[in-house]
């Protein structure tokens, strides 16, 4: 399972919801508790980050960054 299969797991059913960082954290590491911490960035799953998920430049992706640490749950998971 990759990273970005966690994700969608775990944000599934929360289309529209905004959530924090350490919101989004929180999720995956009560779904995925051996998860490393490092790759729970949602700016990777999300358009504009240097370093982004395949997902990030597609309709896909898991989130929309709403500002710095703040990211909507996109409608298409």
């Amino acid at each position: 399972m990759t990273n970005h299969d966690r994700f969608a797991l775990a944000f599934q059913g929360m289309q529209g919801k905004i959530l924090r960082t350490r919101e989004i954290k929180s999720i995956l590491l009560t779904k995925f508790p051996y998860m490393n911490p490092g790759s729970m960035l949602p700016n990777d799953h999300a358009k504009g980050n240097k370093s982004p998920c395949s997902c990030a430049s597609k309709p896909n992706r898991i989130f929309d960054r709403i500002d710095r640490g703040l990211y909507k749950v996109r409608p298409n998971l």
